[in-house]
């Protein structure tokens, strides 16, 4: 059987990296400018994106079997078994984090399984990212990826965007410890 996780709402692609104290004061002077310095896109490059759906109140779910509603799936968010990523840029020699992007683009994602045998709705566990300090705002995650028995999806597809806005970057000094940890982010 084919088994269809589908959530619709707010998709986000933020870039946390880590910068230097000249870098900072050059992104704090240009504000949004600093996405024209390079060419389209440049935010992007590395590893230190966070891409996926927000966690938010107009997350919506839906789960399908072969094509038909199941119950289950998707109530456990965000409150549920989380796995959170740690962040790509701990242990990072830098005093400074740099935050762009964007996470308001209306869109939606699908992580379909084929050949599952027995659907059962507690099989579901979630990667997510959690982006407080970086963004300013309690309880900020983002949905990376879901897995189903602890499986992969199969096949990952995202559809009907409907545009975004980049915010204003954002830059955070790291002089302080946050949750026992060097970065909380």
């Amino acid at each position: 059987m084919q088994l269809v996780f589908a959530a619709e709402g707010n998709c986000c692609d933020l870039a946390v990296h880590p910068v230097s104290e000249a870098t900072a004061r050059k992104v704090r002077r240009l504000g949004s400018g600093i996405y024209k310095q390079k060419y389209l896109n440049w935010w992007r490059k590395g590893n230190t994106c966070a891409y996926g759906m927000r966690l938010d109140a107009e997350l919506r779910v839906r789960v399908a079997l072969d094509g038909a509603p199941v119950a289950g799936g998707g109530q456990d968010l965000p409150r549920g078994r989380m796995d959170v990523t740690p962040p790509r840029h701990l242990g990072a020699k830098v005093n400074y984090l740099c935050v762009m992007g964007y996470d308001n683009e209306r869109c939606g994602c699908s992580w379909v399984w084929n050949g599952v045998a027995d659907y059962d709705p507690a099989g579901f566990s979630y990667e997510t990212r959690r982006l407080d300090q970086a963004m300013g705002t309690a309880d900020y995650l983002v949905l990376e990826a879901v897995l189903y028995q602890g499986r992969p999806a199969d096949d990952v597809r995202w559809h009907g965007s409907k545009g975004f806005e980049l915010i204003v970057p954002r830059v955070i000094a790291l002089d302080r410890p946050v949750q026992g940890r060097a970065v909380g982010l």
